[in-house]
């Protein structure tokens, strides 16, 4: 950790097993010569983690940042290493969206002012009459998770609302009841503009003096985002020239400002309400910051795939929903299928997307799938960052497809790799493999596994347990699966540790027995 981080968050980690190195207000040298020995990096704003402290980690996993914008990392320096860059996109959208309207109530009330003279033993309603946000349009630039929270809060208002977002669906604004317009046409129309994107090299500096000069006389101006999306001076000579009413500003393009800086120029001006980046400052949001992030660190460092990668993206909305269970259960299935197969080479691979999931975009779990099977086949540091770049290099290919026939299952993947076909479903979170070569199981894909094939006799259960008690292997969970045309069965066993090869030589030396396969999943 090279900032602060909250309790909720530690405790998180340190139960998963993970032990937590403090580096909260060490020299940057310091910090340098800690990640000799680190698989992950817990940082918030403060941290610069560029391409020279990311080669200081060559064990580096993971670089977490405790929040949303990741401004202070270089993601593609990450990128480049097979390095996962996480952060916490959603959990903080409440309170970003609330101080969103603390700010729009706060100038269209003029509550500060209000609370200043108040203090001052001055009574003067006359100066201090507002106007509603009832009836007015707000446009909203970026309709991602907050411009969307903000969507619907402006609706409870009475707010017509118009946003611009060129990377969104039409889908997606109709479902916040929201009108798609360009750029030029929401700063005319809006009585209220918040901005809502991240800061990238399209968004920097996208309000200038061209823009600011769009906004109606009586306009408001909000930014809960990033301070670099504004040209602060425009904005500045803007407020002077009496272009708009005034704005509500929580965050600045240098953090904290100087004293001489532009950034200290709007905290001061007289129609600036500011906040000292507040955005995502609650209790209740910080907390699911720590418990969010600390979570999916754990989910990275103990082998799974993340939920939430910067650098290795999953579908947002309600599709979103639906892939994240099986990030997992693809990631087990690429780690099940080579310790099973046992091929001499891998095969090309189909992996078929069933149910509910036959219509969401495949790429994430294609990534989740091949960091599960190249890091049970390679020895380079492999995750889903870098997972489809080395399965190019090696010629492995995944053709993934979608089938919204009915099944058993609301939602499946199945695998399919030269004659082996594996399939699996997410119940609860958990992943489970659910057939396996046209064998009907139900067994979770984690930790250590037995797999037996063998003729369907009496006595051969009995005959397993015997061997693998006597030498100490504890069996958590058994399944067992006869083809009664065959006469064959299969028998999947969750053991709490893999079976040793004297034990599994004479497992394969009872009678009936045809294969045993020893997995770590």
């Amino acid at each position: 950790m090279a900032e602060p981080f909250a309790e909720h968050g530690l405790a998180v980690l340190r139960d998963a097993g993970i032990d937590v190195d403090s580096q909260v207000g060490r020299s940057r040298a310091e910090l340098t010569a800690a990640l000799a020995d680190a698989d992950g990096l817990i940082v918030r704003s403060e941290t610069r983690v560029d391409r020279e402290l990311l080669a200081a980690g060559p064990k580096l996993t993971v670089v977490a940042r405790a929040g949303v914008g990741v401004d202070a990392i270089d993601v593609d320096a990450a990128t480049d290493a097979g390095i996962i860059v996480l952060n916490t996109p959603g959990a903080n959208t409440i309170a970003a969206t609330e101080q969103t309207f603390a700010l729009m109530l706060a100038l269209a009330r003029r509550t500060p002012e209000a609370v200043q003279l108040l203090r001052q033993g001055v009574w003067d309603r006359k100066k201090l009459i507002g106007t509603e946000l009832f009836g007015k349009t707000l446009g909203i630039v970026g309709l991602g998770r907050i411009g969307g929270n903000v969507a619907q809060r402006a609706r409870a208002f009475g707010m017509t609302v118009i946003a611009h977002d060129p990377y969104i669906t039409a889908a997606r604004a109709d479902a916040f009841d929201v009108t798609l317009v360009d750029l030029d046409t929401l700063l005319r129309r809006s009585d209220i503009v918040t901005l809502h994107v991240p800061l990238t090299p399209q968004t920097t500096g996208m309000i200038g003096a061209a823009q600011l000069a769009l906004l109606q006389p009586h306009a408001y101006l909000i930014n809960c985002a990033r301070g670099g999306v504004i040209v602060e001076r425009d904005l500045l000579e803007a407020l002077d020239a009496n272009v708009l009413a005034g704005a509500g500003i929580d965050v600045v393009a240098i953090e904290p400002p100087p004293p001489e800086g532009t950034g200290a120029a709007l905290h001061s001006h007289p129609k600036v309400f500011s906040t000292p980046h507040l955005g995502g400052s609650t209790h209740e949001a910080l907390a699911r910051i720590a418990t969010e992030l600390a979570q999916d660190v754990a989910r990275v460092l103990l082998g799974a795939p993340a939920n939430a990668a910067v650098n290795a993206p999953v579908p947002d909305g309600p599709e979103a929903e639906r892939v994240f269970p099986f990030l997992d259960v693809a990631y087990r299935l690429g780690r099940f299928y080579p310790q099973y197969a046992r091929s001499e080479r891998l095969p090309q691979f189909t992996l078929v997307l069933g149910g509910a999931l036959a219509d969401v975009p495949s790429e994430a779990l294609v990534r989740a799938f091949l960091s599960g099977l190249l890091q049970a086949t390679t020895d380079r540091r492999v995750s889903v960052v870098n997972a489809e770049a080395i399965a190019r290099e090696l010629g492995i290919t995944v053709d993934a497809r979608g089938d919204a026939r009915e099944s058993s299952y609301a939602a499946s993947l199945k695998l399919i790799g030269g004659d082996v076909a594996i399939a699996g479903t997410s119940v609860g979170g958990s992943p489970r493999i659910v057939e396996l070569d046209g064998y009907e199981i139900d067994a979770t894909p984690v930790g250590a596994m037995l797999i037996t094939r063998h003729q369907d006799v009496p006595g051969m259960i009995g005959r397993v347990g015997t061997i693998l008690g006597d030498a100490g292997v504890n069996i958590s969970t058994m399944q067992v699966s006869r083809n009664t045309v065959s006469g064959d069965a299969i028998m999947v066993l969750s053991t709490d540790r893999p079976a040793a090869e004297a034990e599994v030589a004479a497992l394969r030396a009872i009678a009936g027995i045809t294969s045993v396969r020893v997995l770590d999943v």
